[in-house]
Formats: C-alpha cells, sequence, structure tokens
C-alpha cells in the first residue's frame, strides 16, 4: 500500500460499510492488504470470512499487479451490505479477466478458478475512464 493512502472509509458512505485503499501495482504490496482485509472484516464482526476474504483479495489483486502498468495506482474497494461482502480491484487492464484451466506444469494460471469456486458471484466491468473493476462477493 502507499504510505499516504492507509485504509480510509468512502466520504460518501455515512454507515461505515465500504473501505478503498490504494495500492502500488507491486507484489509486496499484497500482504499488507491482507492483513488490512483481516483488520476490517474484524473490526466489522465477520472475521468468520476472513480466510476467505483474504485469498480472494490476494488473487484478484495479483491479477491486477501483473497485467497493469506500474505507473497508476490500484484501488481495492472492501464494502458489506445486509447480505454480502463485496471485494473489488480497479486497475488500468484493458484485459478481460477469464477464468481457465492452466497446464498442471504450469506454475499460475488458476486465480480467478480459485474465485469462481469460493465466492459466490464474480465478475468484471471496463469503466469510461480506461480502467477495469473485477470483484466478487461472499454471502455474509
Amino acid at each position: 500500500m502507499t504510505s499516504a493512502n492507509s485504509p480510509r472509509s468512502d466520504p460518501h458512505d455515512t454507515q461505515g460499510r465500504r473501505i478503498t485503499m490504494f495500492v502500488l501495482p507491486e507484489a509486496h504490496c499484497v500482504g499488507p492488504v491482507r492483513r488490512a482485509v483481516n483488520a476490517i472484516l474484524s473490526h466489522w464482526d465477520i472475521a468468520h470470512l476472513t480466510d476467505d476474504a483474504e485469498l480472494l483479495t490476494s488473487e484478484l489483486l495479483t491479477n491486477a499487479i501483473r497485467y497493469t502498468d506500474s505507473e497508476h495506482l490500484i484501488r481495492v474497494t472492501i464494502a458489506r451490505d445486509q447480505r454480502w461482502l463485496s471485494i473489488g480491484i480497479r486497475d488500468r487492464s484493458a484485459i478481460a479477466p477469464r477464468a481457465h484451466r492452466a497446464p498442471a506444469s504450469q506454475e499460475g494460471g488458476r486465480g480467478l478458478l480459485l474465485v469462481e469456486s469460493i465466492a459466490g458471484s464474480w465478475g468484471y466491468r471496463f469503466h469510461l475512464d480506461g480502467t477495469k473493476t473485477v470483484s466478487c462477493r461472499l454471502p455474509l
């Protein structure tokens, strides 16, 4: 995470149910984001989702780091409502994510299969400003 952009509440979120972090597109930032997710879920009294939420966030963030350029921060948003915990990763990559089965000899390439099997749902959307958000949800 960038030191100037620690986890913070969305100023438009009057109930404190949306936290946004801006992260450098570097692999060493995944660990601090996982720890932040742990703290957020503990604060929201939904710590039972921590293992799955940390894994999902790590997989989505790692994909964003892999496919985006190093000049732009990645936005990580953790939000909850009455029924769902939502995780969103917004980056500048124009590549649409897809889950596929990687050969056994390939080291990576299974992240979205994990997301697909753990999350209640997942998807992506492109924005007019050239960014893309990949998100998933876990039922509360």
